[in-house]
């Protein structure tokens, strides 16, 4: 009678437990951007992939998977990657905001209307009809940025230019050479007696002269 009694409890204990924890898992699936039996605008941000890269996602959808409530500036996940389990909500008429298969793998900030879910199943996307999209930047953290790379070896120090050498004093030039002396080989005796001639014949013609003048 104990033991059937324990198997009771035990049974009411377990079903009481999925009972509370399925709801809030499902809850966990939506981002927790509205209670789930809401309805309302919002603005996510996640990662938009393929439906059927996620549990409960239709491969011909798009899921922004990972949702966290926005507007926000930029990410710091450069990667934007998910597993079958992450938590996503189904986009309704995403050609509204001209979403095309180029957005996938890539952050993205979606307004629009999130649909009321009250589905105790978790696989079971709550609906996000998208009014907006825009992509959304990367800005890694400077800690997580990759490290610095070594700062470049000094250059080496520049070697002193040499001073110019002295120039070479120059050598004091040579004195002309003299003038070659030629030797005295000739006698004066004949300028004396060529000028003795042409004297003496001077000397005549003048006397010619003067008698002719008496005569």
């Amino acid at each position: 009678m104990a033991l059937h009694s324990l198997y009771g409890a035990t049974v009411v204990v377990v079903a009481f437990g999925m009972v509370t924890v399925q709801p809030a898992y499902a809850q966990r699936r939506d981002g927790n951007l509205l209670p789930q039996d809401k309805s309302g605008q919002v603005t996510a941000v996640g990662c938009l992939v393929k439906g059927d890269a996620v549990r409960g996602g239709k491969k011909d959808k798009y899921v922004l998977a990972r949702p966290k409530k926005g507007p926000v500036a930029s990410v710091p996940e450069a990667t934007c990657t998910v597993d079958p389990g992450a938590d996503a909500l189904t986009l309704d008429n995403p050609e509204k905001a001209k979403m095309t298969d180029a957005m996938v793998g890539h952050w993205m900030q979606i307004s629009g209307r999130l649909e009321s879910e009250t589905d105790k199943n978790p696989d079971n996307l709550r609906e996000l009809d998208v009014l907006t999209a825009k992509m959304v930047p990367v800005v890694v953290p400077k800690a997580a940025s990759a490290a610095s790379p070594a700062p470049e070896p000094a250059a080496p120090a520049a070697r002193p230019t040499p001073a110019p050498a002295p120039a070479a004093t120059a050598s004091p030039a040579a004195p002309p050479a003299e003038p070659r002396k030629l030797p005295k080989t000739a006698s004066q005796l004949p300028a004396i007696g060529l000028a003795g001639l042409l004297s003496l014949a001077a000397a005549l013609m003048l006397r010619s002269f003067r008698l002719r003048q008496r005569g």
